[in-house]
């Protein structure tokens, strides 16, 4: 139980990052969980407890600042559950032999997430790609639902950038609409795998309860950057995503030893941004006293 509690200030840092770009936190929180020797079968639903409670403490404090759109968010989530039940079942009956494949997909998926942000950075928002905002909505849950019980993610990785490119919405809003539609998505996810196998609810508690610290301050740290910032910062997230899953994928067809070095590198990331985020806040101060 004492080893428990000292995930509160893990689930605090990464729930700041959730607030921030609009992700559950499950892609950074899995490795985590699994070099601290987590099996795989409680680290996904684990992660997924995680994820419902930064969504939810994010999706609250961006509803406050007008940045969700709760009508597709509904459908995100709706279409989303309903996938979940299908992806935890494979998850459940099928060994981790193919772990490789699903690495090679999340890095070419990610890559052309991270080249599609980077170039829209300093452009201007462009009309939506799909004009029927449900049907989009629906794809987008579909795609969420099934990668997040397979994975233990909450998608909002995948999530954001689709709601910028396919509906037109701007960075902020697509962020605090992703948490939002997340928090159903969690919820089944849970729920599916708690009639499987017997879950760690004091480890998800306490990865909670530091989520509900960091991940408001992360969605209020969104109002200090430029829209062209945080795209950048959600580019630069992918690149070291895509860098630790590459290094996995050596540990896994290499020397599981680079496990640690892909976990490295997503430290390294929490790092630099916990920096960035006190320039800015600095900066703000200063700016302020200035007026």
């Amino acid at each position: 139980m004492i080893s428990e509690l000292l995930f509160i200030p893990i689930g605090m840092i990464v729930g700041t990052l959730s607030g921030f770009y609009g992700i559950g936190g499950g892609i950074v929180l899995m490795p985590i969980l699994l070099l601290s020797g987590f099996s795989p079968a409680v680290a996904v639903p684990t992660s997924l407890m995680f994820t419902f409670g930064t969504s939810l403490s994010g999706a609250l404090t961006h509803t406050r600042m007008k940045n969700v759109n709760w009508k597709v968010s509904a459908m995100i989530g709706s279409v989303g559950g309903i996938l979940t039940q299908a992806s935890n079942r494979i998850v459940m009956h099928i060994s981790g032999s193919y772990d490789w494949l699903l690495n090679v997909w999340l890095i070419m998926i990610l890559s052309y997430f991270a080249w599609s942000l980077y170039n829209k950075r300093n452009k201007k928002e462009k009309p939506p790609l799909i004009k029927n905002q449900y049907l989009a909505s629906a794809i987008i849950g579909a795609i969420i639902g099934f990668l997040s019980a397979l994975l233990g993610i909450g998608g909002g990785f995948v999530t954001v950038p689709l709601l910028i490119s396919w509906l037109g919405f701007n960075t902020r809003k697509a962020i605090g609409t992703s948490l939002a539609g997340i928090i159903i998505i969690s919820i089944s996810g849970v729920v599916g795998y708690s009639t499987q196998i017997e879950l760690n609810y004091f480890l998800g508690l306490s990865l909670i309860i530091g989520a509900f610290i960091g991940s408001p301050f992360g969605a209020k740290m969104t109002s200090r950057y430029q829209t062209s910032e945080m795209t950048q910062r959600l580019s630069v997230l992918y690149l070291f995503v895509i860098s630790s899953i590459a290094v996995d994928l050596l540990a896994i067809l290499t020397w599981p030893i680079l496990e640690w070095v892909s976990l490295l590198i997503l430290l390294t990331f929490l790092v630099y941004m916990l920096i960035d985020f006190y320039r800015h806040h600095s900066f703000e101060k200063i700016k302020n006293n200035e007026t």
